[in-house]
């Protein structure tokens, strides 16, 4: 929901239109925060301060340090000399203090932190700086940027700004005020603090007073809010308006902390320890979530993730709802969902596995209708409503029953068969699969079974799904593949001898084109087009591979239910080699996420175009229309540093330079995806070592044992699950220069002068032998 990064785009859900009526039963639209402590690699368990960097990164600041975050793994910065101590401009390997308030990014990358003991630091190009602003102790717990790139503090000391190139302060006076908290810009640049003594304006070098309503004293919250502030007091939540000096109040008691979200709706926790959201038409929802969690910081990412900071209890990562879910709490049974139909009047019947049957009327009301007595169980697989309105109920234990009005009646049992399967064609016929037989039910006048004709072209095979051909017949999906059947004849069939990526085939969709989409258990999706089979994996882009139904949206895109959750194609006419998707799971609001499948009826888009999925517990419901623009996100990788045997080394400017004889090169990378990290998948090649792209699957870094003479590249990409390699890779210039006796000229030169050497002394001891040859054949000499 980049990173899910991508970018995922998900809308806010307004909770009356998603019920099928005003009052009565509603789905759930609610999701478990995820949440981070130490052991993920916080600093402390209190959150003070939180911004995202335009390169994707999260900080967060603490009062055990500051930490960076890229969806899985915390980098903590702590306040510490530079090696040799700290530098002549200051630079130091973190912080000023460990004691962090407040966090701002310029427009020129720069981070700057403010501390509750030391004033002011910045990181830029790698390298913390502290400043001396105020003293360099003050206690500075808000930072904003100007329209003329000024940095504004707020700080015990006062209102002061900073300019940012010569680093010189110039304090606002205003005698006897301290304690300032916050500061916003409005959209004609002026600057606004606001703290214990009120709220006020720059005008100047001074700061004027803006009487607060209702004889408030004290701000607690300050925002932009378009063209408007955002005020919250001791006692109530405001929307100021600078031009007329009018104040409204938003009906939030006690406000302490706002943040806006991605979808423009501001959420708010209050002193009482509550959070609400804004529901987009004026009022608040609660949202239970993060409630008594003793917040002290919101914050919203590009990815639609909201963060909250707290007190004692770590930091929270928390997701609007995408998917309701009717559970236990609307349904009486927590057991497993397995069919969904609607019921020709505006309601829907819901069938779980052996939890019964539920009918959600119109009106919003919920009620069970008792099977056991009839069929011996309560264990529903399949649901029919056929062209006269009558409903029929297949059971996993062989059981085959129909609803005339109130009066349900057993029409058949297979008691050895198991998953009882039903349909009706176009022509009318009634097709029930039994275990490994299907069969055409012949109906009396009085609707009673008067004949079974098996249908002996599917016999040994567990059909689950019967689909209209486009081209005529029926298809048949079950265990052995696909079949297309007129009459009870085979005229085309797609099994694995065809190219289908698995035997077991669950669903079917046969879209606009004329194009087969075949979902498999396991074996991922199939398209079969002009007689070709292309097969999608999570390998080529599917973010799963049980694809157990598909329901088609408004917008041409398909919906697939499978054992990860939920995934979306959005744009399946352009799939190729690779396929796009997009996934969605728990933090989406499918608790839990896993969609079942394997029976004739198991998803449903209903007469408003929301989509239905049975999940191991109760039912997930999506409208598509609260995710217009949804794609899978692009993520960007990061090169976070190089070591040579354990040993950081400097990347300034992504250039790596290695001694003569450097040995054991690690590299280690990154990409940001805050929605869903653990579905971040990395590749890289090395020039001069790598012949091409590397797979490293979910590895963050590399051991390059040694790294030949010269100069090479190290690139690396990224890719969510679902989503395409990133179009452009973080890269890192190697330079190992040979050394000069190392060089190809240097040996070939020793090799001639060996030669030389050899070639001389080998003349030389001839020549000495055929001197003394010569002495010892004169006459006269010694033998």
């Amino acid at each position: 929901m980049p990173l899910r990064l991508i970018v995922l785009v998900v809308g806010l859900l307004v909770m009356q239109g998603s019920a099928l009526a005003s009052t009565g039963v509603q789905p759930s639209y609610r999701s478990a925060p995820k949440i981070f402590t130490g052991d993920d690699g916080l600093p402390q368990a209190g959150v003070n301060a939180m911004v995202q960097t335009r390169d994707g990164y999260l900080w967060f600041g603490t009062f055990g340090g500051l930490a960076r975050f890229d969806g899985l793994t915390f980098k903590v910065f702590r306040t510490q000399p530079a090696p040799d101590g700290e530098g002549a401009d200051g630079s130091r390997s973190g912080p000023a203090s460990d004691r962090i308030l407040a966090l701002q990014e310029d427009d020129q990358g720069r981070l700057w932190i403010g501390t509750e003991d030391a004033g002011l630091s910045v990181y830029e190009n790698g390298g913390f700086r502290h400043l001396s602003v105020c003293g360099g102790t003050c206690q500075v717990n808000g930072i904003l940027q100007g329209a003329d790139r000024v940095i504004w503090l707020a700080s015990s000391m006062g209102v002061l700004k900073l300019d940012p190139a010569s680093r010189r302060e110039t304090r606002i006076e205003q005698s006897g005020l301290a304690g300032f908290m916050r500061l916003a810009r409005d959209r004609e640049g002026r600057i606004y603090a606001g703290g214990n003594n009120g709220l006020f304006v720059v005008s100047g070098h001074q700061l004027q007073s803006i009487p607060l309503p209702g004889g408030d004293s004290r701000v607690q919250v300050l925002e932009a809010d378009g063209g408007h502030l955002l005020v919250g007091t001791e006692r109530a939540l405001y929307r100021h308006d600078p031009a007329t000096a009018g104040w409204r109040a938003l009906g939030v008691q006690s406000p302490a902390y706002a943040t806006r979200h991605r979808d423009g709706q501001w959420w708010v926790s209050q002193v009482s320890g509550q959070v609400v959201r804004g529901d987009g038409q004026g009022g608040w929802t609660p949202v239970p979530e993060l409630s008594d969690m003793g917040i002290t910081s919101l914050s919203s990412d590009n990815e639609g993730n909201l963060w909250a900071g707290s007190g004692s209890k770590g930091l929270l990562q928390l997701r609007t709802p995408l998917f309701g879910v009717l559970a236990e709490q609307q349904l009486g049974t927590h057991m497993a969902g397995r069919a969904v139909i609607a019921d020709g009047q505006g309601g829907l019947w819901l069938g779980s596995a052996c939890g019964g049957l539920r009918h959600w009327r119109r009106d919003g009301s919920m009620r069970a209708l008792a099977i056991r007595h009839v069929l011996g169980n309560d264990c529903v697989a399949s649901l029919l409503l056929d062209r006269q309105g009558v409903l029929w109920i297949g059971t996993a234990a062989g059981g085959l029953a129909r609803l005339v009005g109130d009066e349900l009646e057993l029409i058949a049992q297979w008691p050895t068969a198991g998953t009882v399967n039903l349909w009706q064609d176009q022509k009318g016929r009634y097709i029930v699969s039994a275990g490994r037989s299907t069969f055409e039910l012949e109906i009396d006048r009085e609707g009673r079974v008067a004949a079974r004709h098996p249908i002996e072209a599917l016999e040994g095979i567990s059909v689950v799904q019967m689909v209209p051909a486009a081209r005529g017949g029926n298809w048949f999906v079950g265990d052995y593949g696909i079949r297309r059947l007129v009459g009870d004849q085979v005229v085309e069939q797609w099994t694995l001898l065809e190219g289908l990526s698995s035997r077991f085939a669950r669903t079917l969709y046969e879209d606009g084109t004329g194009a087969l989409w075949v979902g498999t258990y396991g074996g991922g999706l199939n398209r079969i087009a002009n007689g070709q089979v292309r097969r999608y994996n999570t390998g080529n882009g599917l973010f799963d591979d049980t694809v157990s139904c598909i329901l088609p949206d408004d917008r041409g895109r398909l919906w697939l239910g499978g054992n990860r959750g939920v995934t979306l194609l959005p744009a399946p006419q352009d799939a190729a080699e690779d396929i796009e998707s997009v996934g969605y799971t728990a933090s989406d609001g499918l608790s839990p996420a896993e969609i079942n499948g394997g029976t004739s009826s198991p998803c449903h888009r209903d007469l408003r175009g929301r989509l239905w999925f049975p999940l191991v517990e109760g039912f997930g419901v999506v409208d598509p229309a609260d995710v217009p623009d949804a794609r899978a996100a692009v993520l960007k990788p990061h090169i976070e540093h190089a070591a040579i045997a354990g040993q950081l080394q400097d990347t300034a400017d992504a250039i790596l330079r290695l001694g003569a004889f450097a040995r054991n090169l690690e590299i280690r990378y990154t990409a940001i995806n805050l929605s869903m990290p653990r579905e971040t998948y990395f590749r890289f090649r090395l020039s001069g070592f790598d012949r091409d792209w590397v797979e490293a699957g979910q590895n963050r870094s590399i051991l390059y044992p040694s790294i030949p003479w010269g100069e090479h590249l190290f690139e690396v990409q990224a890719r969510a699950m679902g989503g395409s390699w990133s179009p452009v890779p973080a890269q890192l210039r190697i330079v190992h220069p040979q050394p000069w006796y190392q060089r190809p000229w240097v040996w070939t030169l020793a090799t001639l002068l060996g030669l030389l050497v050899l070639v001389g002394s080998t003349q030389m001891e001839r020549s000495q032998a055929r001197t003394e040859g010569k002495r010892a054949t004169r006459p006269g000499a010694r033998r």
